[in-house]
Formats: C-alpha cells, structure tokens, sequence
C-alpha cells in the first residue's frame, strides 16, 4: 500500500486535457525532463536529443473507429493516407522533416485482406511522397473496432524547430490554406443523401478535405527558415489550438474576425454555420503560427513558392491583468471576448 490518498473523479470529469496534465504530473521530474529531451510534453511532438549535434522529433497519434473514422464514410486507401497524414502534421508544425514511421493496427479479424492491402496503400503513398520508411509496427486483436496507431519520426534542420513557446507581443498571427473545409466535409457526409449540399459541385472537394488531409511539411519549413516565431498543426480547431500556443508563449491574441480565411465553398453550403466551422471545427491540418510584420512579405513568398498562401488575421498581445485571452474585432468594428474550446474525448456535453 503506497498510502497515498486515491483520487476518485473519472476521467469525464477532468477532460482529455485535464488528464493530460494530471498523468504528466503523476510522473517522477526525472522521466519527464532530461537532459537530452529538448522538448517535451505539450507540444506537438517531442525533440529528443540522442547525442550531441543530431535532435529526433517523435510525434505518435490514434485513429479509433467511431470517434475519428467511421468505415461507411470513408475509403480504405483514405483512412491509410489519413492515419499517416495527422502524424506527419505533427512534424511539419515542428518544421521537422519526416523519416520514419511505424504502425501498430488493432483489428476485429473479419476486415477483408483487399481493404488492409488498400489501407496501406494510401499510408505508403504518403509515406512515398515525403520520402518516409514504415519500418514495421504490431498488430493486434480489437474486439470493439479498428484502431490505427501511428508513430512518426522526423529530423530537424540544423537542431531547429519551431514550438508552440515563441510568439512575442507584436507579432502577427497567421494561417496556411483556409479554414473550415474539413470540418464542412463532416458535416456533408452526416447529411441525408437528399439534401442538394451534398450533390453540390464542391461537395466532394469539401469531402476530400476531411478524408485525406494534406500535411504541411514544406510550408513548415518554409516558416522556420524565414522568421516565424511559433507554430503548431490545427487538429482541435482555431479556438481549440490558438489557446495552446498563447499559454505555451504567456501572451493573448486580437483576431480580425473578418481576415480569417474561409473557403467559398464553406460559406456558400454553410451560410449561417461557416464561421463556427472555422473557429471550431477541427481537422484541417493547417499550420498556425506567429511572426513578426517585417518578415510577413518574406513568409509569403517562401510559402508561395512551396505551392501553399497564408492570411495573417490577428495579432499577438503582451498578457496582463484583465487582458482577455482572446478579443475579437467583428467587421462592424464591434468587439467580444471569446472562449477557446476544444475537441474533447471525454466531454459528455
């Protein structure tokens, strides 16, 4: 008997992000911080290290059946380009350059042969065309669903990284691509199969959106090389992963609710909801990040040339007593403090 005094709450009450910092205080210092861990938890992945001169960025991520995926509504070369695709978004966040990757599947045992086969098809596309090993995995039964868990591994560029702990009052805030369009995909594949959205001509552009998200490996790099401060992947949503990067850097955030980048085809399908998909609803992938105005043009064309845009659409505030955590700035000049929210496992709400 240890006789320490047991907490009895359940993990509902606390939250996913509750009991992520609730299990990395219940771990001794020493296996959290050491001297070859440069990053550690509560960024988007860790750097590790191993020896002086070499860091490895090591991210990992699961793919649960009925919470992330459902098979009705996906492809099986999708679902393998997508388990891979969130992990290697992790890296691309830390600028890091994917290397390696091992999967680990939990099967019910009566999936089709000729689904798995296409399952890692669309995983070693991916992998392919960033110039990734998948250095094997495990595999094991899962009575209750599939569950696909990734492991990534990247490399730094010159030990460089960009964390979510650099942004400086003053600096503006940014995003790759347009917001929203994953999360309107969502919403098309739960609608009724009469309902015109979903046989409107950017439908399936929405859709793809959702099912085969694109990582941004060569925009990350593009924004370490030529002067963001911070960054991180947007899988929570804007205002589920905006709140992470302003505490993990100690400041707050002005956003101009009218510069924030939506798509059109959000908008049009979603008239009264596209604003709400776009602060809220998750898994589109893009990098989120902070620099300074002096060095935005040179971003821009950095980014321009590796094929992606970005929209600067706030600003980061030094944090002080009263200072709201996030203001927001309507087109009418009307402004509102507003709550960061995200995606939690665990909320029953």
């Amino acid at each position: 008997m240890s006789g320490q005094m047991t907490d009895e709450r359940r993990v509902r009450d606390v939250g996913e992000f509750g009991l992520i910092e609730l299990l990395a205080a219940s771990l001794p210092a020493e296996v959290q911080i050491a001297s070859g861990l440069r990053v550690g938890i509560g960024d988007d992945a860790a750097v590790w290290q191993p020896f002086p001169g070499e860091d490895v960025v090591v991210t990992t991520d699961s793919l649960v059946e009925d919470v992330h995926f459902r098979r009705d509504w996906t492809d099986w070369e999708s679902l393998g380009h997508k388990s891979l695709a969130v992990n290697v978004s992790d890296l691309a966040a830390m600028a890091a350059i994917p290397r390696l990757a091992v999967i680990s599947l939990g099967l019910e045992g009566d999936e089709r042969l000729g689904d798995l086969q296409a399952l890692y098809r669309g995983l070693g596309s991916l992998a392919r065309r960033h110039g990734m090993t998948i250095a094997g995995g495990d595999i094991v039964r899962s009575p209750m669903g599939i569950v696909l868990h990734v492991t990534a591994l990247g490399e730094t560029l010159g030990r460089r990284v960009l964390t979510r702990s650099g942004a400086k009052p003053g600096d503006l805030i940014g995003v790759t691509g347009t917001l929203g369009a994953s999360a309107a995909g969502l919403r098309l594949l739960g609608l009724d199969a009469g309902d015109p959205r979903r046989h409107a001509a950017t439908a399936s552009q929405l859709i793809e959106a959702h099912l085969r998200p694109e990582p941004r490996v060569e925009l990350g790099m593009a924004l370490l090389e030529h002067g963001a401060t911070s960054a991180m992947d947007l899988s929570d949503g804007l205002l589920g992963d905006l709140p992470k990067l302003l505490t993990a850097s100690g400041v707050a955030a002005q956003l101009d609710e009218g510069n924030i980048p939506v798509a059109a085809a959000v908008r049009a399908l979603f008239p009264g909801e596209w604003l709400d998909l776009a602060l809220r609803g998750g898994e589109d992938y893009e990098l989120l990040f902070t620099a300074p105005g002096h060095d935005w043009d040179r971003i821009e064309d950095a980014i321009q040339k590796a094929g992606g845009t970005i929209a600067a659409f706030g600003e980061v505030l030094a944090r002080g007593p009263g200072t709201p955590d996030i203001e927001v700035i309507a087109p009418n000049g009307s402004r509102r403090t507003i709550s960061g929210g995200a995606f939690d496992h665990f909320d029953e709400g």
